[in-house]
Parts: C-alpha cells; sequence; structure tokens
C-alpha cells in the first residue's frame, strides 16, 4: 500500500515539490512565531521573577510594572519595616521614559524603563554587571547590555530628557523587555531626575523570614493597609506579560490561522490532483476487488507522507533562521521548546489528515464500470 502511495506522490517530483515547499511554509510560520511569542515572554517578565523579592507592594490601581501606575507614601515603608515576617523592606521608583543620547538628534528617542532603588539593599538594582561601575552615583545610571545594541549607548553617555542628563557608567543583563530596557539610579537620583514627590514611592519591594507564607502574609497585610496590595513575584511578572503581550496575542493567533490554511490549501490540492489524475488506476483497482478503506489509506499515506516531508523541512528551517534573525534583529527574541515542536507536529499531522478529505470523497464517487466504457 505505501508503495502505491509512494509511486503516485513521486510521479510528479514537482507538484511534490510544491506541496513540501507549502507545509514547510506554514510549518516554518508557525515554529517561528511561537518561538518568538516565548522569547518575548520570557523577556519581559524575566526582570520581575528575578528580583529577589517574596512580596512586591503596589497601590490598587497598579496593573503591572511596565506601566508603573502606582504611587505610595515613603511612611509606608517605616511601617512594613515593623512587622515581624518581613526581613527586607526596600523602596523603588519606576518610570517609563523616553530618553536620548546628548550627541544624537534629540528627536531621535528611545524608551528607557527608569528604576530608582537603594543601593543599601540592592533589591531591585541591577540583577548582573557585565561592565563599568556599580552601584551608580549621583546622576549616574547604570543601562541594560540590550541598549548598546540597539541604540549604540556607551559607558560615559549622557542619556538626555529636558534640561536634564544621566552619565552612563555600567551595563547590566537582566533588564530587556524588547521595546524597553531598564536604567537603575539611586532613589535620590531619581527623585531629582523625575522632580518626583519626595515622599513618593513606585513600589516596595520585601523579603520575609519565611517566604512559603508570602501568600499569608500578604492576605493579612492587605487587610491593614486599604489600598495597598501586595503581590508575588511570579504574579506581578504573569501581569506584566499579560499587559504587554495582551494586543500581540489576538495579531499572532490570526497569523498562525492564516499560516495552517496555506498549508493546508497546499497539501489537499497536490494530494486531489494527483488522486484524479490516477482516476482510472483507482477504479481499476477497485474493479479487481480493493474496497475503498484500501484506496482510503493510500491517499491517507500519500497525504502523511507529504505532511511528515513538510514538517521536516519547516522545522529544520526554523532552527536555522532564528539565531541569524535573532543576531540581525536584537528585537528578534526566539525561545525555541521541545514542546512547541511536538505540538507544531501534531498540527502538520492534522493538516496531513484533513488535506486528505476531499480526495477521500473523490475516490468514494468513482464507478469502476465506467473505467471500461470507450
Amino acid at each position: 500500500m505505501l508503495l502505491v502511495a509512494r509511486k503516485n506522490l513521486f510521479a510528479e517530483k514537482t507538484r511534490l515539490a510544491i506541496s513540501i515547499g507549502g507545509i514547510a511554509l506554514s510549518v516554518f510560520l508557525i515554529g517561528i512565531l511561537l518561538s518568538l511569542f516565548r522569547g518575548w515572554s520570557e523577556k519581559v517578565g524575566s526582570f520581575v521573577e528575578d528580583v529577589p523579592a517574596d512580596l512586591w507592594v503596589a497601590s490598587d490601581r497598579a496593573t503591572d510594572f511596565a506601566a508603573a501606575g502606582s504611587l505610595l507614601p515613603d511612611f509606608l515603608g517605616r511601617q512594613l519595616e515593623l512587622v515581624p515576617e518581613t526581613d527586607v523592606v526596600s523602596p523603588l521608583i519606576v518610570r517609563p521614559l523616553e530618553m536620548s543620547r546628548a550627541t544624537d538628534d534629540l528627536d531621535d528617542t528611545f524608551d528607557v524603563q527608569l528604576v530608582g532603588y537603594d543601593p543599601k539593599s540592592g533589591l531591585g538594582g541591577p540583577l548582573e554587571i557585565v561592565k563599568g561601575k556599580s552601584p551608580p552615583g549621583p546622576g549616574e545610571i547604570i543601562v541594560d547590555i540590550a541598549m548598546r545594541n540597539r541604540h549604540g549607548v556607551e559607558i560615559g553617555d549622557r542619556l538626555v530628557r529636558g534640561p536634564k542628563s544621566l552619565t552612563v557608567v555600567g551595563y547590566a543583563r537582566g533588564g530587556d523587555f524588547i521595546y524597553t530596557q531598564v536604567g537603575h539610579v539611586t532613589i535620590d537620583t531619581a527623585l531629582d531626575f523625575l522632580d518626583f514627590q519626595p515622599q513618593g514611592r513606585t513600589f516596595f519591594v520585601l523579603t520575609l523570614n519565611d517566604p512559603s507564607q508570602a501568600k499569608l502574609v500578604a492576605a493579612r497585610m492587605a487587610l491593614a493597609t486599604p489600598g495597598v496590595k501586595y503581590i508575588p513575584g511570579d504574579e506581578f511578572a504573569d501581569d506584566t506579560r499579560d499587559r504587554i503581550l495582551g494586543n500581540i496575542l489576538p495579531i499572532l493567533l490570526v497569523v498562525l490561522v492564516l499560516a495552517f490554511v496555506v498549508g493546508l490549501a497546499v497539501a489537499g490540492l497536490t494530494i486531489y490532483t494527483a488522486t484524479v489524475e490516477k482516476q482510472r488506476e483507482y477504479g481499476i483497482l477497485k474493479a479487481e476487488g480493493f474496497t475503498n478503506p484500501y484506496l482510503y489509506r493510500v491517499v491517507f499515506e500519500q497525504s502523511m507522507v507529504t505532511g511528515i516531508l513538510g514538517f521536516l523541512v519547516g522545522a529544520g528551517l526554523t532552527f536555522l533562521v532564528a539565531p541569524f534573525a535573532q543576531d540581525l534583529v536584537p528585537q528578534f527574541v526566539v525561545y525555541v521548546r521541545w514542546q512547541d515542536t511536538v505540538f507544531v507536529a501534531g498540527v502538520t499531522l492534522l493538516m496531513a489528515l484533513l488535506a486528505a478529505y476531499v480526495p477521500i470523497r473523490r475516490l468514494a464517487s468513482i464507478d469502476p464500470v465506467t473505467v471500461f466504457k470507450g
């Protein structure tokens, strides 16, 4: 049976190549979009997850770290220090900004997530220093290494916003949000640079004596401080991901569906054409006693072989192209998971099965008697 299917497929090598190419393109698009989404998802939430804090403290209106829509009084930090379960309480001032290098056109701006932290505790500060000094001094900033790769920011450059500027003194790693990068300054520098309320803070980050009690402590403290919420780091990271990627996900799903339809259409047309062209041969097989289920299996095997070959080519392209694309375009951050590869393989098999449906209906309508007419 497999020999019959293979003979029918390879009888027209050009048509087979087009079919494999269509499925491969579909697999490539699905694979690269999934890996791109995984890469973005990992990046935009990793900073919040990697800050070694058990709880993030924010005002009720705050939705995520990136928007930084929170304002808390400084005295709240002193109150939290009195809670027996807390170990370290550290304030953060966080604001999304547009800045430019002093040597560039002032209209050539880029996004910076400015984070003012307390160097004494280090919580919320640079996760990993790559080069330069740490902590930053007055009027100094440590930027994420991605800012150098994407915007050419070098140590010693001045980053400008209005009449004020910050001098870059180091590179850190772990603060890349794809569309923006974290820049770390001290609390005092943030207050001065942003003209922030002297007693205002955006977040507090807490470590507890017993991290396993984080949710119980959060619930109790939320009752004691109305208008304030206490969020575990992983949940706050998920909230940040949802805000940033929530608008992208519907577009991604539409493109994934279109990629599936393209692969299905190409594979279905190829198998259908091959079936119609071999209609006389199928009729002879029916006349000789071969049953419809046998012929159906022939078509299914043709479709499955095409699907498997298309998947292998498409998956190979994904693994080959992804690293080069990331090198050429830093924002093209991909993360290929084996689970996603298995998912794409399953989608390809489904595509192959559906592609065989119309040709099978054609086979069912063949009358062996008509084969011998004329």
